[in-house]
């Protein structure tokens, strides 16, 4: 019985413990970014509490928008309504351009990795997901005499290329400037 009785009260002191710990960890707060609302207006956010300035880029822009910080460190902006599309932006945090760090889509390019915000219109657009057949893409690499270096290369099949006899064209997609070989297919 009293085996029995210290085993629950060690247990329950256990119990007690790891919630006092978890519960004493600091919380990071999180941000939400960008917010995209149904009158196409976008809200940015960014913590950043030291900062001086922080502005705004984005393609949908003529020039930078500066940011307001409120008491928590947090600064924001809301803009628009913006036209239909996909559009690449960026902070620029005394003087530096960061991405968002709220945001996980970005644009894929050799020097600057811009994020992407995508404002939906009311009619679905050529690149949003439509209930047809999809291809596959296919990652390969391969040496370049010319360049003396392993380079990647993506290859798209249309849907049921595998199984087919049919001989495809081939439509060579080479990026520029400081795109990457993933570019066209984000």
């Amino acid at each position: 019985m009293r085996k029995k009785y210290f085993l629950k009260a060690l247990t329950l002191y256990f119990y007690v413990a790891l919630f006092e710990t978890v519960n004493a960890q600091p919380r990071i707060q999180r941000i939400e970014s960008p917010i995209v609302h149904p009158d196409r207006t976008v809200t940015f956010n960014f913590k950043a509490t030291t900062a001086k300035k922080v502005e705004l880029s984005a393609q949908f822009i003529k020039e930078l928008q500066p940011l307001e910080q409120d008491t928590s460190g947090i600064w924001s902006i809301t803009l628009g309504p913006v036209e239909p599309d996909i559009y690449p932006y960026n902070f620029i945090v005394d003087g530096i351009s960061v991405a968002d760090p709220n945001n996980v889509h970005i644009f894929p390019n050799e020097r600057f990795k811009s994020s992407l915000v995508e404002i939906p219109g009311e009619n679905p657009v050529m690149y949003s997901m439509q209930n047809v057949p999809h291809g596959e893409i296919t990652y390969c690499y391969y040496f370049s005499e010319s360049m003396k270096a392993t380079r990647q290369l993506l290859i798209y099949t249309p849907p049921g290329y595998h199984k087919s006899s049919i001989k495809y064209p081939v439509f060579y997609l080479i990026s520029g400037t400081t795109d990457t070989e993933e570019t066209w297919l984000e």
